[in-house]
């Protein structure tokens, strides 16, 4: 768990934008892992005010917690929560397990720094992590995309947060966006699927980062389960077909299966991935579904 120079930048464009960080929680205390030099060169950059006592705290290299840096952007309570004590967490609470009422609509801002990938029930996790957001607060998540397996127990696919996150649930997605842990590399903003009526997929060379910042609009659901995009559209365009064609519905299943056995056959499977491999690579974004940040390059 930890910002990096990357997080920093994203988290400072989230001020900038306006984002409140009065009253914080992070999952997990959060280490400070940038150059100590570099991170206030950004803070002043940003306009941030620093005081002599802070530039102190950040130049420690004994400070090791993110919690100087927090009050920088303007929090003025940290709260950090975690299954264990051993790092100094004021709030010991396992988030595999359903969230105490006293936490519920608590904070401006819930940062992830890189903790819900670690957590068994992951569902539970998200829906406490949503819950303590309070109305018109932001829930912030720096995580895995691909090529981190072995890192926790999970790598996030962007979809995920674009389904959970929405106006149904209580949400609404202010910022996704993905990099390479490759310096110099692009941030790209992720765009929803469901907008796109396509799969953004992507691969990479190395490993990719995911930033979600989602701002709370309303009550979450309790009964609500998200589906991916496609599917839904697919579900809703199959029963339409069968109301107005008839049974007319099993040629379009016929042709499917048809089609899927072509897709099976191993010389057309090897030309797909060769084909897909070339124009998936997350630098070459042949597709232009992931949009450049022109004002932020990767850091490392």
């Amino acid at each position: 768990m930890g910002i990096d120079m990357n997080c920093v930048q994203l988290l400072l464009r989230a001020k900038k934008n306006g984002a409140s960080f009065e009253r914080m929680a992070t999952l997990g205390r959060q280490w400070l892992r940038p150059n100590r030099s570099e991170l206030i060169r950004a803070l002043l950059d940003a306009g941030c005010d620093i005081s002599p006592a802070s530039e102190q705290k950040l130049r420690d290299p004994a400070e090791i917690y993110a919690d100087e840096f927090l009050h920088v952007l303007g929090a003025k309570q940290v709260t950090a929560i975690d299954a264990n004590a051993f790092e100094g967490a004021q709030v010991v609470h396992d988030m595999n397990r359903p969230l105490p009422d006293s936490l519920d609509s608590a904070f401006d801002v819930v940062l992830d720094g890189g903790t819900l990938e670690h957590v068994f029930d992951f569902p539970t996790a998200l829906r406490n992590t949503m819950r303590m957001v309070k109305p018109g607060g932001l829930f912030i998540s720096c995580t895995m995309a691909n090529n981190f397996a072995g890192h926790g127990f999970y790598q996030f696919s962007p979809e995920l947060f674009h389904r959970v996150l929405c106006k149904d649930n209580g949400y609404s997605i202010e910022s996704c966006i993905i990099w390479e842990d490759i310096q110099n590399s692009k941030f790209y903003d992720f765009p929803d699927p469901d907008s796109l009526n396509s799969r953004v997929q992507i691969t990479s060379r190395s490993g990719t980062y995911l930033f979600v910042q989602a701002k709370r609009t309303g009550n979450l659901s309790p009964d609500f389960v998200p589906q991916q995009s496609d599917y839904v559209k697919n579900w809703k365009a199959a029963s339409s077909s069968q109301i107005s064609n008839g049974g007319s519905a099993w040629k379009s299943a016929l042709r499917e299966n048809i089609l899927r056995s072509l897709r099976e056959t191993k010389m057309f499977r090897q030309l797909l991935h060769r084909n897909i491999y070339r124009r998936l690579q997350l630098s070459r974004n042949k597709f232009k579904f992931l949009m450049p940040l022109e004002d932020l390059r990767v850091k490392l």
